[in-house]
């Protein structure tokens, strides 16, 4: 993996830019956390942002696509702001709750994966094109959140396989009733892999097939098609707890904002 390229002091960029994260600082000012195309994950300082002079006030809002301009101070980890303007606004995700959480969730994922001073125009499309289909009318959410999630995972090479097994490639007779899935071993298992890892001691837990088939097909949907797709809630939920098990696992964390999925959600 390449290192990390370091800005010098003094140095300008205008970027593209998506705030994953956003913390108060002092009386008027705001720390960013920011997802680029060119310079991946960015910290910055924005001074003033919440004065009403101010040439920032109400633009770093969460969801909306900036056009942001900062330069690298000498001795300094942010970035000092010095324009920033809205070229995309997403108003969408604030009218409802169950969107506004699944951007958070995309946002949070953003937020683990996204790397300091490497390209990440892949990743930025991804992030953007979760947020356009939350703000649409037709999407539904949790459809574009689970998408998003298994999209992610393929991604980074870490796509579960969901066809064939996951030790020995071969490709498991199709029956109804439970499939073997192990999320160490990367996904789906044949009858004899799942009972060596049995006999290992070591966890095998059984997906319906249903479930296998929803999230294969999620994780290659165009955005025409999750615009479209409808999923029914058991199943939904069913195929959504197998993911964020998943993502846990290869991430190493438990995600924030999948900890209350299975329970009606609250305002923080």
């Amino acid at each position: 993996m390449s290192a990390p390229r370091r800005p010098a002091a003094g140095q300008h960029f205008a970027q593209p830019a998506l705030v994953m994260r956003r913390f108060p600082f002092g009386e008027s000012s705001l720390v960013l956390h920011v997802l680029t195309p060119e310079v991946g994950r960015v910290a910055l300082l924005a001074k003033g942002a919440f004065r009403v002079s101010s040439g920032f006030f109400a633009v770093f809002d969460l969801f909306d696509t900036l056009q942001v301009r900062w330069s690298a101070r000498a001795g300094q980890e942010l970035g000092l702001v010095t324009r920033a303007a809205l070229a995309t606004r997403r108003p969408g995700l604030v009218g409802g709750l169950e969107r506004y959480r699944a951007g958070l969730g995309l946002l949070e994922l953003a937020v683990l994966t996204a790397r300091e001073g490497h390209e990440e125009r892949a990743l930025f499309a991804w992030l953007e094109g979760g947020l356009d289909l939350l703000q649409g009318a037709r999407a539904a959410p949790g459809v574009v959140a689970l998408a998003a999630d298994l999209q992610l995972l393929r991604a980074n090479g870490l796509a579960p396989a969901l066809a064939a097994c996951a030790s020995c490639a071969a490709a498991p007779a199709e029956r109804s009733g439970g499939v073997p899935f192990s999320a160490a071993l990367g996904g789906r298992l044949c009858p004899r892999c799942a009972a060596a890892e049995r006999a290992r001691a070591r966890p095998v837990e059984s997906l319906p097939l249903n479930v296998l088939r929803v999230a294969e097909s999620l994780m290659s949907a165009t955005p025409a098609m999750l615009a479209h797709t409808r999923i029914e809630a058991g199943l939904l939920e069913r195929v959504r707890a197998f993911v964020a098990r998943f993502l846990e696992y290869h991430l190493e964390t438990r995600l924030r904002s999948r900890r209350a999925s299975a329970n009606p959600p609250t305002h923080r």
